[in-house]
């Protein structure tokens, strides 16, 4: 879990590296009407993109799951976001996400991620 708020806070700083920190080398991201992020390097031109975009005021998670395993662990559970553009309206994102973490050296990491948004999303 502290992993993860390291990761969540990452987004609401908008600090790209702090949000890598936190991701394997082999990650996969899987996100509605987007071709599957592959890799670290996939992962940063997606955080960077978005983190250079927006700014993310507010992300609240609800989590519903989280089973841990031995090197691994799943949480799941649902999120809600405001992404503010630098220019125009801000959004509002709801939905559902899953991410599998593995740990790696001692630190849990993401290895897979998938989101996918709420029809209510603005």
């Amino acid at each position: 879990m502290a992993a993860l708020e390291e990761y969540r806070q990452a987004w609401l700083k908008g600090d790209t590296a702090a949000a890598l920190r936190r991701v394997t080398d082999d990650v996969r991201i899987m996100i509605s009407g987007v071709p599957d992020i592959v890799g670290k390097a996939a992962a940063r031109k997606l955080f960077s993109d978005e983190m250079t975009t927006y700014q993310i005021p507010s992300l609240t998670l609800q989590h519903q799951d989280v089973i841990v395993r031995g090197d691994h662990a799943i949480d799941i559970g649902t999120y809600d976001e405001i992404q503010v553009p630098k220019t125009g309206a801000p959004n509002r994102w709801r939905g559902r996400f899953m991410t599998i973490w593995r740990r790696e050296g001692g630190e849990w990491r993401i290895f897979r991620y998938m989101l996918n948004a709420l029809a209510d999303s603005t």
